[in-house]
């Protein structure tokens, strides 16, 4: 009986969980939507992925797994097919780097500091919202 994979009542509490979760996050939507501003800094904000990106909640963290180890592998070629060998593919061929590894630490170094700048800037507005 321990190798039992149907459990009624743990099968409850997940849904109660879960249930839990969507009313907080109901209640927290009208709120924001109401125009109530429950945080008094930038970094103090509540941030829901949910509100981004439109997916059942179990394939979620598989798809940012994937986008994790496939975007930045993307951005590193792109960054040296462009900026590096200038959209040439016979320098690209060229520059033989053949690790996995070199591109997706260049890739993920670009969009790193991207990202940096995008919540840097977000700050600033936020910053200037509340001011106003």
């Amino acid at each position: 009986m321990p190798f039992k994979t149907h459990d009624p009542y743990l099968n409850t509490v997940k849904r109660e969980i879960k249930d839990k979760y969507y009313k907080e996050r109901k209640q927290h939507m009208s709120e924001h939507k109401e125009g109530k501003r429950e945080s008094k800094s930038f970094f103090s904000q509540k941030v829901y992925l949910n509100d981004f990106i439109n997916l059942p909640e179990g394939t979620l963290n598989l798809l940012l797994f994937i986008a994790f180890v496939v975007i930045p592998y993307i951005a590193g070629i792109a960054f040296i097919f462009f900026l590096i060998a200038n959209a040439n593919f016979d320098t690209f061929e060229n520059i033989n780097i053949n690790d996995y590894l070199i591109y997706w630490t260049i890739g993920y170094e670009l969009l790193a500091s991207m990202l940096m700048i995008l919540v840097i800037f977000s700050a600033i507005k936020f910053k200037k919202s509340r001011q106003s």
